[in-house]
């Protein structure tokens, strides 16, 4: 799961571009020691973005295509299914052809019963031989049968793998694009916010004019101004790397240009029964856990093969030539089929047999207990994940709430301070209240749709 490093910085609770907090008769816009004050600053300006806004569905369009771990599980699983064939299960027959050439030169002496005595030094002599066989298993303890169903298996396990990559995926593809949405939200509200503490300082300026106002006031608002643009710096680096890992993500080049929506949509209707069933039905890793368990029976069965007598039928063809310069036969041809039956029962081979078919055993009760294991994971990650749902739900409702009072707090603290009702320290805190109000509910909004598309996920229903 992604969690977002960006909490301490302020956001927006909606993208709506903000009302500049000044009145007909107030100029601090048009100061000229305003514009002194801000010319370092210009260049945190939000820029004019020539890249045109990806939407989450595009973005998860562009990763299905390009994502390197999605194209790396997509043919794994294609290799999988290649070699379940009824060949790579020992039922097809094997049919091969053989040829030999072959010359001998010896010294050769032959003494024969009637006392005839045959030398020659190099004695030649010559064989050919070509011949095609062709052998079929027809029966080994039904193992092939289950090397079939187990290869079948492996084939399935490898679709359900890839399933469970594209999965993660377009989750972790649409929390970083989320992710970078708050992201940009805080920047645009940390943006808003230093157009305050811009005014503040022209209106100690003002005062300080007129006598109003101190120089201790305009060095604290300096620095207020100063942390506000740290503040705004260290987004712009944070969004940065949010848009570079989410190029990662897309299989594209880090450096290519990104413009997310400017708001996080919220977090859609669900029901826990229907997540639970779903999970319990259609979850990819469950399902993969239980895909273990089967290969671990078939395991079994073919190794049990192993102790059940083997029969093969076969069959050659072939041809044979032989000379020779001393024996009895100068030359000896042969040329026509051959065919039988072999059967072979397996009697004692160390035990090995015994010892792997205990193993598998074993290794199919662990695969089980995996599978229970991996049921009760599912159930507790669903249970955790609705918590943080419901909760985050919740968190927004009552963020909405404080953010519209405080918005309004804002505007009168701004005058007020102008009329010197209040201190820089209390306009100070009220207009920091505000960040952190938006910024809690953009970051409650964050969750919870993270929350969504993790139940989504867990259920099995993320791609729909």
């Amino acid at each position: 799961m992604i969690t977002s490093t960006f909490t301490r910085y302020p956001a927006h609770s909606s993208g709506q571009p903000r009302i500049p907090r000044h009145r007909p008769g107030h100029t601090w816009f048009t100061s000229p020691a305003f514009f002194t004050s801000l010319t370092f600053l210009t260049f945190l300006l939000p820029f004019s973005s020539t890249a045109q806004v990806l939407t989450p569905e595009q973005a998860v369009a562009i990763a299905l295509e390009k994502n390197h771990g999605i194209q790396v599980a997509r043919l794994q699983a294609q290799s999988a299914a290649e070699l379940n064939s009824a060949g790579n299960a020992g039922m097809l027959p094997t049919l091969d052809a053989n040829g030999a050439y072959s010359i001998n030169n010896a010294a050769t002496k032959q003494t024969f019963f009637s006392g005839e005595v045959r030398e020659a030094d190099n004695a030649d002599s010559r064989a050919l031989s070509g011949a095609v066989s062709l052998n079929w298993t027809i029966f080994d303890g039904l193992a092939m049968f289950a090397a079939k169903d187990r290869l079948a298996a492996l084939e399935g396990m490898g679709k359900i793998q890839l399933r469970q990559e594209v999965e993660a995926t377009v989750y972790d593809v649409l929390t970083s694009y989320y992710l970078s949405v708050q992201v940009k939200k805080a920047l645009e509200a940390q943006r808003d916010a230093i157009q305050i503490t811009g005014e503040r300082l022209e209106i100690v300026r003002t005062g300080l004019r007129v006598g109003t106002s101190s120089g201790l006031a305009e060095v604290q608002a300096r620095l207020d101004l100063s942390a506000d643009s740290m503040a705004i710096l260290n987004l712009e680096e944070q969004l940065a790397t949010a848009y570079t890992r989410l190029n990662l993500l897309l299989g594209r080049a880090t450096g290519t240009p990104v413009e997310v929506a400017d708001e996080i949509p919220a977090a859609l209707v669900l029901d826990l029964g229907t997540i639970q069933q779903q999970a319990r039905a259609d979850n990819a890793a469950l399902q993969q856990a239980r895909q273990a368990r089967l290969l671990g029976d078939l395991q079994v069965k073919e190794l049990r093969g192993a102790l059940f007598p083997r029969l093969d039928v076969y069959g050659n063809y072939g041809y044979n030539r032989s000379t020779s310069s001393v024996g009895f036969l100068m030359e000896n041809t042969a040329f026509g089929p051959d065919y039988g039956v072999r059967a072979s029962v397996p009697l004692f081979h160390g035990q090995r047999a015994n010892k792997a078919l205990k193993v598998a055993r074993i290794q199919s009760e662990q695969a089980r207990i995996s599978a229970e294991e991996a049921q009760l994971q599912v159930d507790r990650q669903v249970q955790d994940a609705w918590s943080r749902y419901t909760l985050a739900n919740q968190r927004v409702a009552l963020g909405r709430k404080d953010l519209e009072g405080i918005r309004t707090q804002v505007d009168v603290a701004l005058e007020s301070y102008r009329l010197g009702m209040i201190t820089a320290v209390e306009l100070r805190d009220v207009q920091q209240s505000m960040l952190d109000a938006e910024n809690r509910l953009l970051l409650a909004q964050y969750e919870a749709k993270s929350a969504e598309l993790q139940l989504r996920l867990l259920a099995g229903t993320i791609l729909q």
